[in-house]
C-alpha cells in the first residue's frame, strides 16, 4: 500500500509542478518512496488510514481546514446497498469498491479487496483527485524546507 499511496502523490505533485522525475529514477521505488516520504510517512498507519477513509481527508497530514466537497465513508455516505454493488468491480480474487455514494466518481475511494489468511483485506487505496492535489501541495510544501 506504501508504494502505491507513493506513486499517486509523487504522480499529482509532478502534474501540478511541473517537475519532472527521470523515467530511470521512477523504475526504482526506493526512489519515489525517498520523494514522498514527509507525506507518506504519516498516512501509512492503519489509524491515519482509517481516520483518513472515514473523514475523507488527511487530517494527519494536512490538520487545517478539510478541501470543499469531501466527505468519509461513514455509514449515512456509503450508499444504499444498490449503489455499492453498482460502485463496484468483481474479478477472481478480488473486488474494488468506491465511495462514498453521494459524492461525484472523480471524488470518490477506491478501495481494493483480496482474500489473504481466509479473510478480506484492504490491499489497495486509490484516492480522489482532490486529495492527491492536497497531498502534492503538502509534498512541495515540505520539499522547499
Amino acid at each position: 500500500m506504501r508504494i502505491s499511496l507513493t506513486n499517486q502523490i509523487v504522480d499529482a505533485y509532478t502534474r501540478r509542478t511541473g517537475v519532472q522525475i527521470s523515467p530511470f529514477a521512477r523504475s526504482f521505488a526506493s526512489a519515489g518512496l525517498a520523494i514522498a516520504d514527509p507525506v507518506v510517512q504519516k498516512l501509512i498507519s492503519p489509524e491515519a488510514l482509517s481516520q483518513l477513509l472515514a473523514v475523507g481527508w488527511p487530517v494527519t497530514a494536512v490538520p487545517d481546514v478539510p478541501p470543499p466537497g469531501t466527505a468519509g465513508i461513514t455509514t449515512n455516505t456509503i450508499g444504499t446497498f444498490w449503489q455499492i454493488f453498482e460502485n463496484a468491480e468483481y474479478g477472481f480474487g478480488r473486488f474494488k469498491v468506491a465511495g462514498p455514494a453521494v459524492l461525484p466518481a472523480h471524488q470518490r475511494f477506491r478501495l481494493e479487496f483480496r482474500p489473504l489468511q481466509w479473510h478480506w483485506r484492504v490491499v489497495g487505496v486509490t484516492l480522489p483527485e482532490n486529495i492527491h492535489n492536497l497531498l502534492a501541495d503538502e509534498l512541495a510544501k515540505a520539499l522547499r524546507k
